[in-house]
């Protein structure tokens, strides 16, 4: 499926993909720096807090593998006189393919396309049978039935037991990129789970058609893109920075005021200019662009889950729990950063909108 990259060059615009993460992680870093700097209190103490330790970890939970990804699939087989016996219907081809050695290692992708093409092929077989060999028909006719109500098994493990989910879901490629560098990663990822779960709603009703190469291409974008690793990255460390960011501002409230006699000073000033320019102007755009395309990713996946009439693996379910809490985590600790800047700007008149809110330099 390698070759499917090709056509979709836009998904390819930050290659060096690490090289863009190490640039987004330096912007959240000066932020911070300068945070602390224009409030004129150390990051090692608040880093040093036991109460953020644990919430400041690194290391993101691991999310389940393949295997507990992946649906037991039904062994079916057709007798082999049977299957030669079929060899003037286009269906004795397919289920040629199938038998081979090939057929048999095939990638579950691989295995999608095989069942609809024996899905696809078998009424006009059928009908052939019927007046030929009235006995085989009723067999084949079983066989076909057991297939078909084995569709939604065959389509999700050719999108959750595959190598491109393993690499959408990998931590490896760094963070999400920052709003405006590199729409297109988001976009692509996004396009590729609508169709994932349009191609989910039509099997599931028994429109089995569909374009292998263009399910192999959608397939690609999700390896190419790793954004649900990446959001998962992105969102543990705008969790980690709006901690330590609150931590900051906190530490200054309770250590002396930064406006003594309630009015602006000088370095009120300078904190103001971090707020507008590097909080609002920065950190909030980009964490608003993350959180948007987590909420939407999330809200395609919970539906996804809908289309396995129940059969989704446990693992699925550890996989979204996993997935909401981090968000939940994120937005939280987001809140935790908003009130701590507006405790700090309240102090001084600086809060938006106040006669005395206007900005300095840093």
């Amino acid at each position: 499926m390698m070759t499917a990259v090709l056509r979709y060059p836009v998904i390819l615009s930050c290659v060096l993909l690490s090289a863009c993460s190490a640039g987004v992680q330096d912007t959240l870093s000066d932020y911070e720096a300068r945070l602390a700097r224009s409030l004129q209190v150390s990051v090692a103490e608040v880093v040093s807090d036991p109460t953020l330790s644990s919430q400041l970890s690194s290391h993101l939970a691991p999310l389940p593998g393949r295997r507990e990804l992946t649906l037991d699939e039904p062994e079916l087989s057709i007798d082999m006189l049977d299957f030669l016996a079929l060899s003037s219907c286009e269906l004795g081809r397919v289920l040629g393919a199938g038998n081979s050695s090939l057929g048999k290692l095939a990638q579950p992708s691989q295995r999608m396309h095989y069942q609809r093409d024996v899905l696809l092929s078998a009424p006009a077989c059928l009908q052939q049978l019927e007046s030929d060999d009235p006995e085989l028909a009723s067999e084949l006719s079983q066989l076909l039935g057991m297939k078909y109500d084995a569709r939604m098994r065959y389509w999700w493990n050719a999108w959750f037991a595959s190598d491109e989910w393993r690499a959408f879901q990998s931590g490896s490629e760094g963070l999400l990129p920052l709003p405006g560098t590199d729409e297109s990663t988001l976009l692509a990822a996004q396009q590729a789970l609508d169709y994932l779960l349009r191609q989910g709603e039509s099997w599931h009703s028994g429109e089995l058609a569909y374009s292998s190469s263009e399910m192999e291409a959608q397939q690609q974008q999700l390896l190419a893109t790793a954004a649900l690793g990446r959001w998962r990255l992105s969102n543990k460390a705008l969790t980690k920075l709006s901690l330590r960011s609150a931590g900051l501002l906190s530490l200054r409230l309770s250590e002396r005021p930064l406006c003594p006699a309630g009015r602006k000073t000088p370095q009120a000033d300078i904190v103001q200019t971090v707020f507008h320019k590097y909080y609002a102007g920065v950190i909030q755009p980009y964490l608003s662009a993350t959180d948007r395309f987590g909420a939407q990713m999330l809200d395609t996946l919970l539906a996804i889950g809908t289309l396995s009439d129940g059969l989704s693996p446990e693992g699925w379910q550890d996989l979204m729990n996993q997935l909401v809490e981090e968000r939940r985590q994120m937005l939280a600790a987001h809140q935790q950063h908003v009130l701590a800047w507006q405790a700090i700007l309240a102090q001084c008149g600086m809060m938006p909108g106040s006669q005395s809110s206007t900005g300095g330099s840093e």
